[in-house]
């Protein structure tokens, strides 16, 4: 996933009015103020709408009104656009590749999550523990017990006081300390304000956790509604595939056409064959291709001439006298040379006919073989064009889709049959609509206490134990400095690696022993370069909990120094980004106000650290207005 822009107006942190643009590898963001913009905190509320109007914390002061909007690429290379107004309603859009123009999707923050989870984003604990990085997350912010009281300052002195206080780390990840919000003294009265405070945010709590679960089954519930769905249309729509397969009794042909088709062949090598058997009987009888035709006799100019002359020579033997009258013999051999003409005439006629006799049998014979092979052949070419197949091979094929689609609709039948047959089944649509309907009323509960948004309860616990305390004589801590307290032995941190761990488990689907196998050289490597090598090893036990080695000691992680502690979990955040960027891809998310924790010469190493996590991921470094860019890829104003 690729973070590509992010707008901002009336955003506190931010100029008053702010857009940038970014690309892959390490981003350096400027902030305006000494503070870094909060940019993981917006960019949580953004892709994590909890549908109360709580990212109206990031409103800037004295503005009445903010808005902001991120676009990033998922990993399907879609582009989705979150549009927010501060404190109201948010909108969620994409990107139509056609007409280059972002379509509204939804503005129900519920569906907003799940269509993001489906981008690529990942859950919100995962987001928030794995790639954003903060002053508030250090352990050192998070004591078990509360820090050692301040040394006070001599007599006539003024108390020192620190450059800034520590954000309030909450749901929203608030800024009201770093913008120098001051306490006021402790009291009763503060004291039972802050005890109602926690049994509401308990109760709030309590709502969202069910809430949130709600959410699951919902998404859970239209995932299934939706599978079923699905299916249903896919059958549907094999049915009706299937309704279409053509069949000889849907064509109106016979039973056997697609043995027909394919005897087809062979019937025409059949016929050829009768055809040729006939020719050879044709050209041994003697027949030829032609009938013989015999000229009249009237057209023998012999027979004309015959017959004139033995009519003139009868005529003057008529008409003359004495010898004369003997012409009339000449008439006698002139009139039989024409009788000889005909009766060789006749001959002609009755071979002609005899002739054509045999031909009209060979004709007749041919005319029974067309017939034959004629009919057989007609209706496999109906066939084929009732299939519209130009090659018996194509009808074979069409022919045989029933037979195909018949197991694929059958299959899809019985596993119809046994998602219909599943009591999760019955009744989904209203399991779905009931779902909603309980969802709207948590969050409308939501939105009647404490305004839909209350502080997270161990910080509110952490501060009725300051309470009272200080109401029991004890001087409290009046703030935290950005840089990490010193501990002693009596004061212990909570181990930080487990939490990460897990969460990092669950992105490799691998076990904590394995995985840290894989990233333990890595988190050594930061850790003895951030520590200037005051450690050289890390071991982690099954629960994830670390000890840290030292030149001839060993310490578990709870008991360093509130520094040291904070490197080490540096170290390890920057190993699983590293590992977890490279593989998910993942923009890493830096608020840098770690002056106080990493020494001023090794912060050109923290940088170089960054750079290179840049190059497998994408890298967005926020830093305060006096701090001097790192080398990075690109420097942005915000």
């Amino acid at each position: 996933m690729l973070i590509l822009e992010l707008a901002v107006q009336g955003v506190r942190g931010f100029s008053p009015s702010a857009r940038v643009a970014f690309k892959a590898g390490y981003t350096v963001l400027k902030s305006p103020t000494e503070i870094p913009a909060p940019l993981a905190g917006l960019t949580l509320a953004l892709a994590f709408p909890d549908g109360r109007g709580g990212d109206g914390a990031f409103l800037a002061p004295g503005a009445k009104q903010g808005r902001s909007g991120l676009s990033v690429q998922a990993v399907d290379q879609n582009v989705w656009r979150l549009v927010r107004d501060l404190g109201g309603q948010g909108t969620l859009h994409r990107l139509n590749r056609q007409t280059n123009q972002f379509e509204v999707l939804t503005q129900d923050a519920a569906e907003m999550g799940q269509a993001l989870r489906s981008a690529g984003f990942p859950a919100r604990p995962t987001f928030e523990q794995l790639f954003t990085l903060t002053v508030g997350q250090l352990p050192s912010r998070r004591p078990k017990s509360s820090a050692k009281q301040p040394p006070q300052p001599a007599k006539g002195q003024p108390p020192k006081s620190s450059p800034s206080q520590a954000r309030v780390q909450s749901a929203f990840d608030q800024y009201a300390n770093e913008l120098g919000a001051t306490e006021t003294g402790p009291s009763v009265e503060k004291l039972s304000a802050l005890e109602k405070e926690l049994a509401t945010a308990k109760h709030v709590s309590e709502v969202q956790f069910r809430m949130d679960g709600v959410q699951a089954d919902v998404f859970k519930a239209e995932q299934r509604l939706h599978a079923y769905e699905e299916l249903k249309g896919k059958l549907e729509a094999a049915r009706a595939e299937l309704f279409k397969a053509p069949t000889p009794q849907s064509l109106g042909l016979p039973d056997d056409i697609v043995e027909r088709v394919r005897r087809s062949g062979d019937e025409k090598k059949r016929r050829d064959e009768a055809f040729a058997k006939l020719d050879r009987e044709r050209q041994d009888a003697g027949i030829a291709d032609e009938p013989p035709r015999t000229p009249p006799l009237w057209k023998d100019m012999r027979f004309i001439a015959a017959i004139v002359l033995g009519l003139l020579f009868l005529v003057s033997g008529g008409l003359l006298d004495g010898m004369g009258r003997f012409l009339a013999l000449l008439a006698i051999p002139a009139f039989t040379f024409g009788g000889l003409l005909a009766l060789r005439f006749i001959e002609e006629l009755q071979h002609a006919s005899r002739e054509v006799a045999k031909r009209e049998v060979f004709e007749v014979r041919r005319k029974k073989i067309e017939d034959e092979f004629g009919l057989a052949a007609s209706i496999v070419q109906t066939a084929l064009d009732k299939v519209e197949a130009n090659l018996p091979d194509e009808f074979f094929t069409i022919m045989a889709r029933r037979a195909e689609l018949q197991p694929a609709v059958a299959e899809l039948e019985l596993e119809f049959a046994d998602f219909e047959s599943d009591p999760e089944t019955h009744g989904l649509a209203e399991k779905v609509a009931a779902l909603k309907a309980e969802h709207e009323s948590l969050n409308q509960q939501l939105l009647g206490m404490s305004g839909g948004y209350a502080r997270e309860v161990r910080e509110i616990e952490r501060e009725i134990s300051r309470m009272k305390e200080a109401l029991a004589g004890k001087n409290p801590t009046s703030g935290e400095e950005f840089s990490a307290v010193s501990t002693g032995p009596a004061e212990t941190f909570d181990d930080p690696c487990p939490a990460p761990m897990a969460l990092a488990c669950e992105i490799f689907s691998s076990d904590l022993p394995t995985l840290w196998g894989v990233v333990r050289d890595r988190c050594v490597q930061y850790l003895t370069a951030l520590s200037d090598k005051r450690y050289h090893g890390v071991d982690l036990d099954v629960d994830g909990r670390a000890t840290v080695h030292a030149p001839g000691r060993s310490i578990a992680a709870g008991e360093l120094p509130a520094k040291d502690l904070d490197l080490l979990y540096l170290a390890l955040r920057l190993t699983l980004a590293e590992k977890a960027g490279a593989q998910t891809k993942l923009p890493l998310l830096i608020e840098d106000a770690f002056g106080g924790v990493i020494d001023v010469n090794k912060q050109g190493l923290f940088a170089r650290m960054l750079k290179h996590i840049g190059t497998l991921t994408q890298v967005l470094h926020v830093i305060g207005a006096s701090q001097q860019p790192p080398p990075a890829d690109t420097v942005l104003a915000v």
